[in-house]
């Protein structure tokens, strides 16, 4: 059998309509919920507390204020937030700005509410950087003129991270295989690469989300004049498989 590689592409802010509440890949990865939420203000959108969810967002276009916990937080373009766990928020857009965020709810198991508890100080706390800001890491498989951040450091959410690889062609992320977790990628401003996974192959492009298949043998290539951009999102089937990430990277 071929492998397959799923795709969507986001669909642009509609400056028609206050907010748009679009579901993203429905049941592409279990436990795994996404929804962009885009639009022109006013709007706003307030998520109420859950002990089920963990949830992260992604600001990927224009500005918004999050408000949780008597805080607020202007996020811009290229901004991540780790909402604290089981705590009510609110999103916010003012009129005449636009926004675009993509809203990552990773789904609780037994163990996951089990590692949470080890650590209240860091689950009641937000976690909220711009991606110029977010820790640096190198990879073998990787070439050094490539710029690699951690945007989302493994443990913060169990069984979740996200880090962003960025890199100008002729370039190359040689072929690996993960099958203790599943991947996604979505597509940044100006990429424009080749993933290959096994048999398959697709151009990733800016606004587009690809599902890695799970345990396929993948690599990227960007070829020369052309931009390699994306985020990737890993999500790990135990808590023990986190550490295939502290074993292969190497923070600065």
């Amino acid at each position: 059998m071929s492998t397959v590689i799923n795709s969507i592409i986001l669909e642009p802010v509609n400056p028609k309509n206050n907010v748009q509440v679009s579901n993203i890949l429905k049941g592409e990865i279990e436990g795994v919920h996404l929804e962009l939420i885009s639009g022109k203000g006013p709007f706003q959108k307030n998520v109420p507390a859950s002990k089920g969810f963990y949830d992260v967002l992604l600001s990927l276009n224009g500005k918004c204020v999050l408000k949780t916990q008597s805080q607020n937080y202007e996020m811009g373009t290229r901004y991540i937030a780790k909402l604290p766990f089981n705590t009510m928020y609110e999103l916010e857009v003012d009129e005449g700005d636009v926004c675009s965020c993509l809203l990552i709810r990773k789904q609780l198991d037994e163990k996951d509410i089990i590692e949470i508890a080890k650590e209240p100080d860091s689950h009641n706390s937000i976690y909220f950087k711009a991606f110029s800001d977010c820790i640096a890491y190198t990879e073998k498989i990787k070439s050094p003129k490539t710029i690699n951040r951690m945007i989302l450091p493994e443990r913060l959410v169990p069984r979740f991270c996200m880090g962003t690889v960025e890199t100008t062609g002729p370039d190359e992320v040689g072929a690996h295989k993960h099958p203790m977790l599943e991947q996604l990628f979505l597509g940044l401003p100006e990429c424009d690469c080749i993933v290959y996974a096994d048999d398959a192959s697709i151009t990733l492009t800016e606004n587009m989300i690809i599902h890695i298949p799970l345990g396929s043998n993948h690599s990227v290539k960007v070829k020369e004049g052309k931009k390699l951009s994306y985020i990737w999102l890993d999500f790990f089937k135990t808590i023990e498989g986190q550490n295939y990430i502290s074993e292969e990277h190497k923070t600065e």
